[in-house]
């Protein structure tokens, strides 16, 4: 048992090292970016505003919803969020598709993507935390503010990219704020 958690911890602590491999994707990179400290606080503030118009809970209630949907995200994202955006490139690549249409994992189209593939993964894990973990009635409003709130943060953390590139990676940023 004590070993097993031994190396889930070493595991986590590696992480971050394993993130600065040599080998890295637009997904990588934006899922290294919602993690950063000052993305999830804005995320949280601009995430508990839009859950409390979608379902209007008691002031705690929003902030533990808004809490506990964002947790689940994360800690499911850290790892399936990467996975995706490989799934993606190699689907992609695989079936002939990226040269067809001259596909590259850091072009415009590569990062549009990335971010859409974040906002739909977001949006599923926080509707499902909301409804079965919260009980809500999930409407299309609720459905369609929430949705807008994901486009909101993963949107913030994209052009944050462009702003505050990664170090190591300014060449490969988004390109979307521009030079």
């Amino acid at each position: 048992m004590w070993s097993r958690f031994i190396l889930l911890l070493i595991a986590v602590v590696a992480l971050p090292a394993a993130a600065e491999a040599n080998v890295v994707w637009p997904a990588a990179l934006l899922t290294e970016r919602l993690l950063a400290w000052w993305i999830i606080g804005a995320s949280l503030v601009i995430e508990a505003l839009f859950v409390w118009a979608a379902f209007r809970l008691p002031f705690w209630k929003t902030v533990w919803a808004t809490l506990a949907a964002n947790a689940v995200s994360a800690a499911v994202g850290l790892f399936l969020l990467p996975f995706l955006g490989i799934l993606l490139e190699a689907s992609l690549q695989g079936s002939g598709i990226a040269t067809k249409i001259d596909w590259d994992a850091f072009s415009l189209a590569g990062w549009i993507a990335t971010f859409a593939i974040a906002v739909a993964f977001n949006l599923a894990i926080e509707l499902a935390v909301f409804r079965y973990g919260y009980g809500l009635r999930i409407g299309r409003w609720a459905a369609g503010l929430i949705l807008l709130a994901n486009v909101i943060t993963v949107g913030l953390a994209l052009v944050s990219l462009d702003v505050v590139p990664n170090e190591g990676y300014r060449e490969i940023s988004p390109g979307i704020v521009g030079e």
